[in-house]
């Protein structure tokens, strides 16, 4: 199977594919920027309509259109439209949008960039991280892409707890368009609760979505379907990336990891070709049980917890093998962003799912340092029991 995956990998490598890229216009044409940043400065942080939701945006079967539905004031509201015309804004996400047509998946997993900025565990809380962003001036007062070159790496768990995880869903497929158009990246990585609700364990989710998906006549999971721009986009993301000598992911890897023989880009292939199979399916497959539990990328937390824990030796195994510096780790909730195993491992999971607070891990010309909610500066310090 993986001698397989990975001579199709090395193809599309050679091929070049990429995710598609169009550039979003900082400020609709009707709007001065004074006045979209005026009407996006209330829109993470004030009131919310109950069930205000969307855009869910299909594909329509000619490939050319799109159809549109949001939930605006517990109405139903349908539109179809062009796929190269910009979507308007109804309800829910409060900015126009492009889309692509459905990406292809990027093979690579190693890449090099001059700075750095990454957190984690968004869960819906968008008014945090909207004003964590602004605030670390890496978007804009009009939610647009200010970090030039720079390589932003979210490492999953933007779904469940919440109210808002489609806004920020949207606002990171925007800012990864923007990205790339300035020479930058942004890495949104696959957390645990992205394949939950994948495969229909809803046991997070934040009950405006129920009834989101009733009011459409859906099931939760058929609203990121493959049919869908935010489906066929989560279903081409990585699980694992290494940005400089630096290795991105959810949980983390036990050294058990070593002996599946996998590259990283097997293991990111394994995880696509799984998207959304059955939890009792996961479980009946050698390798996917192992890759979906414990001890797997998306769950481990051996660094920092008594179960299934790490030492100084195979910490060595695994930074050697990998050929690592650093290991950077969501998942596990923290008061802010620490450093842990002298400075080795950090965690970027800043407890965001509160809705009060979060924290942003910085790198660049080789040094950590972290920024705070205010947008303050300083060094990274290491977590005391």
């Amino acid at each position: 199977m993986f001698k397989k995956l990975r001579n199709s990998l090395i193809l599309m490598a050679s091929a070049g594919l990429l995710i598609a890229c169009v550039s979003q216009p900082d400020v609709p044409p009707s709007e001065s920027r004074a006045e979209l940043a005026a009407r996006l400065a209330v829109q993470p942080t004030g009131e919310m309509l109950a069930n205000d939701d969307g855009p869910y945006v299909f594909y329509a079967e000619d490939s050319n259109h799109l159809n549109l539905h949001w939930v605006c004031g517990n109405e139903v509201v349908t539109h179809k439209q062009s796929i190269s015309k910009t979507i308007p804004v109804q309800c829910g996400y409060a900015k126009e949008l492009l889309v692509t047509q459905p990406p292809t998946a990027n093979p690579q997993v190693r890449f090099q960039a001059s700075k750095i900025a990454a957190l984690s565990d968004i869960h819906g809380q968008f008014g945090v991280f909207v004003e964590l962003l602004k605030n670390n001036k890496i978007i804009t007062d009009t939610w647009n892409w200010n970090f030039g070159d720079g390589h932003l790496v979210i490492p999953g768990d933007v779904f469940d707890r919440g109210p808002q995880q489609t806004e920020a869903l949207w606002l990171i497929y925007q800012l990864e368009q923007q990205a790339l158009a300035s020479g930058g990246r942004v890495h949104m990585l696959l957390g645990n609760h992205e394949t939950m609700a994948l495969y229909d364990d809803l046991r997070y989710l934040n009950p405006k979505y129920e009834k989101v998906a009733e009011q459409f006549g859906r099931t939760f999971p058929e609203l990121y379907g493959p049919d869908t721009v935010l489906g066929a986009w989560l279903r081409s993301l990585p699980v694992i990336v290494t940005v400089n000598d630096i290795m991105f992911m959810h949980g983390g890897l036990h050294p058990d990891f070593l002996e599946l023989g996998l590259s990283v880009e097997e293991v990111n292939e394994a995880f696509r070709q799984s998207l959304g199979m059955l939890r009792s399916e996961l479980r009946e497959d050698p390798l996917l049980n192992f890759l979906y539990r414990s001890k797997g990328p998306l769950w481990y937390r051996g660094y920092f917890r008594d179960t299934d824990p790490i030492n100084s030796d195979m910490l060595d195994r695994l930074f050697e093998a990998l050929s690592l510096s650093h290991i950077v780790v969501g998942h596990t909730s923290f008061s802010g962003v620490f450093q842990h195993w002298n400075g080795r491992v950090y965690n970027v999971d800043s407890n965001m799912k509160r809705g009060e607070s979060g924290e942003i891990l910085f790198w660049e010309a080789g040094e950590f340092t972290r920024g705070t909610f205010s947008g303050e500066l300083g060094e990274v310090p290491a977590w005391v029991e």
